[in-house]
């Protein structure tokens, strides 16, 4: 088990990643379960210019799971995020998504591009994109339109 994730936003700017919640999104890249796309949403914190990773939602039964597609249709997803903003008193809520893909190292494809962008033209906090691999895992950052590749900061692995 890796150590928490911190991954360099900007200058100033970081998200952590918790090891608890990579476990979650990397069980889905082993054995049978990494055979199809999962995914879902991560729900966090914003503090400042940092994004705070707390949990993340896994497949449910009305998400579509395929070879090389994962598409978030159980409204459980959005339940989750209202139960956490709604329990928190406002401090915890969406703060991005996460999908696996069935290669050692991933990297987005049009697809996924196209999503996020839709996603992060209405937004101004940042939003987190996580890809997790079976050996690595792709992170992005964006909000306004634009999503970029962060690193991780120097020192850390998964």
């Amino acid at each position: 088990m890796p150590d928490d994730l911190i991954f360099r936003i900007s200058g100033d700017a970081f998200v952590l990643l918790p090891a608890k919640v990579y476990d979650v999104m990397n069980s889905f890249t082993l054995g049978t379960q990494g055979e199809t796309e999962a995914g879902g949403i991560l729900i966090g914190s914003y503090r400042g210019s940092h994004v705070q990773i707390r949990q993340c939602t896994v497949p449910l039964r009305r998400d579509l799971r395929k070879r090389y597609l994962f598409d978030r249709k159980d409204r459980g997803h959005q339940l989750a995020a209202t139960l956490a903003w709604t329990r928190s008193l406002g401090t915890e809520t969406f703060v991005g998504e996460w999908h696996t893909h069935p290669e050692d190292f991933p990297t987005p494809s049009m697809i996924d591009r196209g999503t996020w962008s839709e996603i992060v033209k209405r937004r101004e906090s940042h939003v987190v994109f996580l890809i997790m691999g079976r050996k690595g895992l792709w992170a992005g950052c964006g909000r306004r339109g634009d999503v970029k590749s962060i690193s991780l900061v120097p020192g850390e692995s998964p």
